[in-house]
């Protein structure tokens, strides 16, 4: 039997996220006072202050540079922020969108693919920083989140799906990506598929392994050692592995 391929074991670094759009509340609402029209709305923590812009058809470019190419029709809306958390944003009524705008085709993203029908950027403007009222000041961020998505209709009514979550800080881009099991590694959550938070091999050591790129958390750094020289396959689902992540998880929920 020819001996399993060499797998990179890498450790995590940990990224300051100054302001975080929690994607799972990203929706569209009817606005009341205007009806036909949708509104943007979404729930974000900020531990500095900042500004959020929310582009329809927002393409990006060179570092994470997003130019909105349907301006003229489809206004951006730009709006400043002070820190606080589980704050709420609505999109304000009268700027809402009529859907009827967004064909099949584009919404789910068939055209080009740096373009997406919604994009939301959250600016932080930590430290001495701030927004000006006309938006002028510190208008450069060197730490900002950008949600991009696509409208999906289902039984006639359109709903909001989050394709990509990525992170810009100090000149660096990083793509978000959940971990499946890191919520089991700091409490005793279970589902169908997840035993419990010990690794899945020793079952006595904590989790603390990623598979990638299936981002299964599976296993303890030092059985991920001995599996990294033996075999390629993930212990939970089979898959090839490329590499190999180890997170250190303090506490909190996965992303």
């Amino acid at each position: 039997m020819p001996a399993a391929p060499y797998v990179e074991h890498q450790k995590a670094v940990t990224i300051r996220n100054d302001v975080n759009l929690k994607k799972e509340t990203l929706r569209i609402e009817p606005d009341e006072e205007n009806p036909g029209k949708y509104l943007v709305a979404f729930t974000f923590d900020a531990t500095v202050s900042g500004r959020l812009t929310v582009i329809f058809f927002g393409k990006e470019g060179e570092d994470c540079l997003l130019t909105p190419i349907k301006e003229s029709l489809l206004p951006s809306i730009t709006v400043e922020f002070q820190q606080d958390l589980d704050q709420k944003f609505r999109q304000p009524s009268g700027t809402g969108i009529d859907l009827s705008m967004f064909d099949e085709a584009e919404s789910s993203k068939d055209g080009d693919k740096d373009v997406y029908p919604l994009v939301v950027k959250a600016e932080a403007f930590p430290g001495s920083q701030s927004v000006s009222g006309d938006g002028n000041a510190a208008s450069v961020s060197t730490n900002f989140q950008i949600i991009q998505a696509i409208f999906e209709k289902d039984k006639g009514e359109y709903h909001v799906r989050v394709v990509k979550q990525i992170l810009w800080v100090n000149g660096m881009r990083y793509e978000l990506q959940r971990i499946y099991g890191v919520g089991n590694s700091i409490n005793n959550d279970f589902d169908g598929n997840d035993p419990g938070k010990e690794c899945v091999i020793c079952l006595s050591e904590p989790r603390d392994t990623t598979v990638l790129p299936c981002r299964h958390m599976c296993m303890c750094s030092g059985c991920a050692e001995v599996l990294r020289f033996q075999t390629y396959r993930c212990p939970i689902c089979r898959q090839p592995v490329e590499r190999l992540l180890e997170i250190k998880v303090s506490g909190g929920a996965e992303q």
